[in-house]
């Protein structure tokens, strides 16, 4: 016999109000192909010289090192990934609720 842990949670999807479960798989299909284009991103980013990347100016006007520019948008990619694995995990949850509970009617979820 096994053991583990059972507990409950409430996710809210916050400013996300979906009619239909179309809505909810296609929003699943956009998060997880914003995730892949980050992916390649990064992978750009991994192989590029300081010549590959174009300088731009910071915010004080100053022309960014190339290799910080490769650092900051590095950075803002692994932010924007995260974000869109942290909500798609909350989407998967909600599919498998849905799958769990086929008579739901999401209209029920809507914010008041």
């Amino acid at each position: 016999m096994g053991f583990g842990t059972h507990f409950t949670i409430d996710i809210y999807l916050n400013r996300q109000i979906f009619s239909s479960r179309y809505e909810v798989d296609e929003k699943v299909k956009e998060l997880e192909k914003f995730i892949e284009m980050a992916k390649q991103e990064l992978l750009a980013l991994a192989v590029a010289t300081p010549k590959d990347v174009i300088t731009e100016k910071n915010e004080d006007g100053y022309v960014e090192h190339p290799l910080d520019q490769i650092m900051r948008r590095t950075r803002e990619t692994f932010e924007w990934m995260e974000d869109n694995y942290r909500d798609l995990h909350k989407l998967y949850l909600f599919q498998e609720y849905l799958d769990e509970n086929p008579d739901v009617d999401l209209n029920e979820f809507k914010d008041i």
